[in-house]
């Protein structure tokens, strides 16, 4: 198996496990707290998320795209993450307790706190993060972020249970981070001496790779927290809860298939990059792939949304339905967008990474802000301007630097619609036939979907058929492995 596709496969293992965790979690959380308590989380978190994003200027991740790396990179990785953390953590004791006043939420003060001391946590296991992403050791990265990930769910879950309401989530936030930290120094591939000393050194490379990427991630927090935090002021934290909760499951195709990908992209491309091979091939087979994953995937989720809905939030979220199913056909396409930003990174263009994403979410913060004003189904609505603007900005940018055609774009895309065309057949038809949709039309939709998706792929020769031939080899390789196995001791 190649670097690449063993980093990829990794990588989907964690996000697949972790989406299992999250969605236990949300399922949990959604009857055991009011959508108003999940708005008050969401809005700590958002806040949180904000601020914390200003730690991107001075991010450690100037590691991977380095050539070589020495003890003052790590050690000035470390030290400026520590300085900025505690500059942003002293801004947000002061800030607290008028955080929570504008609210009309004394919690907020307390979760914020704690959201800053699990930053505290971060700082001591990045570093090692990076190193190992650097690495492309997507496997024992995957292993100790699944354990942080456990004690995170179980943390949230049980004090949910003790009543502590949506603090449960900033002290689960920070056990997890501890726990992260704690294991990142056991596994650490260096000697923690190397690190963990405060170190100036390597500033200018901070600086030269941080400069845009901590802009460009200021953007993305601003983009996805403002709106909801506008939303709790205006109308209500219940609104907030109705429309973050609908966002994560419309995102379900997000977590399964570009998560994976997002979190080994940037390593992988910048290794390509360095070792001098075809970046221009490796995109349009990527958007090949990601294509014909996504697109069935989130329109699947809106023809579903009500089982779904009901399955993991229960029957006081009915009202997320319509919200599940706006957003998710919005979506269909934002694979493209999400490849641009490590492929830019990948390349060394830190500027325009920065320039795509700041036009991107420049248009998306204000319509979702202007839609915030009327309710959660505007800003739902608002999906259908934002986000084809954003695709296109994305794919400027995209063919600026790799010289691609529209051609050579459409022919990527083209048998991935036609795949998604068959997979959707058989589920359009159950939703078309049947008034709403219970457990058993569900399990119906799903194997239909399965079988069309399977159809198209080898109807049409996807490339991606290869990967599935690929997989199933392995499959019956390891069942084949297991029965002469057990057929040996006598089973």
């Amino acid at each position: 198996m190649t670097t690449p596709r063993r980093a990829f496969v990794m990588s989907s293992i964690e996000q697949y496990v972790s989406l299992v965790i999250n969605v236990s979690v949300v399922a949990t959380m959604a009857r055991l707290l009011t959508p108003d308590a999940v708005g008050h989380a969401v809005a700590g978190l958002g806040i949180g998320a904000i601020l914390l994003s200003l730690r991107e200027f001075v991010t450690s991740e100037f590691l991977i795209q380095k050539a070589e790396v020495n003890h003052g990179d790590l050690c000035t990785a470390f030290t400026v993450l520590l300085l900025i953390t505690a500059l942003i953590t002293s801004a947000v004791l002061l800030l607290s307790p008028a955080i929570a006043t504008f609210y009309g939420a004394p919690e907020l003060s307390p979760f914020l706190f704690l959201v800053m001391m699990s930053a505290f946590a971060e700082v001591i296991s990045q570093p090692i993060i990076t190193i190992l992403r650097r690495n492309m050791t997507f496997g024992v990265l995957a292993n100790i972020r699944t354990a942080s990930l456990v004690v995170s769910a179980l943390t949230t879950v049980s004090l949910g249970m003790l009543g502590l309401g949506y603090l449960s989530y900033a002290w689960a936030m920070l056990a997890g981070s501890v726990t992260l930290a704690l294991l990142a120094v056991l596994i650490a591939p260096f000697p923690l001496s190397c690190t963990y000393r405060l170190s100036l050194v390597s500033w200018p490379a901070v600086y030269r790779f941080g400069r845009f990427k901590g802009a460009s991630q200021a953007v993305d927090r601003i983009f996805e927290n403002v709106p909801q935090l506008i939303l709790g002021k205006v109308i209500s934290m219940a609104s907030v809860g109705l429309y973050n909760r609908a966002n994560t499951i419309c995102g379900i195709p997000d977590r399964v298939v570009m998560s994976a990908f997002y979190a080994m992209a940037f390593p992988v491309l910048a290794n390509s990059a360095r070792e001098g091979k075809n970046i221009k091939q490796a995109y349009i087979r990527t958007l090949s792939y990601l294509s014909v994953l996504y697109m069935p995937g989130a329109l699947l989720v809106a023809v579903t949304a009500e089982p779904i809905v009901n399955l993991v939030l229960g029957p006081q979220w009915h009202e997320a339905i319509l919200l599940v199913r706006l957003m998710a056909v919005a979506a269909a396409f934002w694979f493209v967008a999400i490849v641009t930003n490590p492929l830019l990174l990948a390349l060394g263009q830190n500027r325009d990474a920065f320039l795509s994403s700041l036009f991107c979410r420049s248009v998306a913060a204000i319509t979702l802000c202007g839609a915030s004003t009327h309710g959660v189904l505007a800003m739902a609505l608002s999906q259908f301007v934002s986000l084809p603007i954003q695709i296109l900005i994305a794919i400027y940018f995209a063919k600026r630097h790799l010289g691609f055609t529209t051609a050579e774009f459409l022919s990527a895309i083209y048998p991935s619609l036609t795949v998604t065309f068959l997979a959707l057949t058989g589920p359009l038809i159950v939703l078309a036939t049947n008034d709403s949709m219970e457990m058993i039309q569900f399990g119906l939709t799903l194997l239909c979907a399965a079988c069309g998706w399977l159809a198209g792929i080898v109807i049409i020769r996807h490339p991606f058929l290869g990967e599935v031939q690929l997989i199933a080899g392995h499959l019956l390789h390891s069942y084949a492995k297991v029965c002469r196995c057990l057929t040996s001791r006598g089973v």
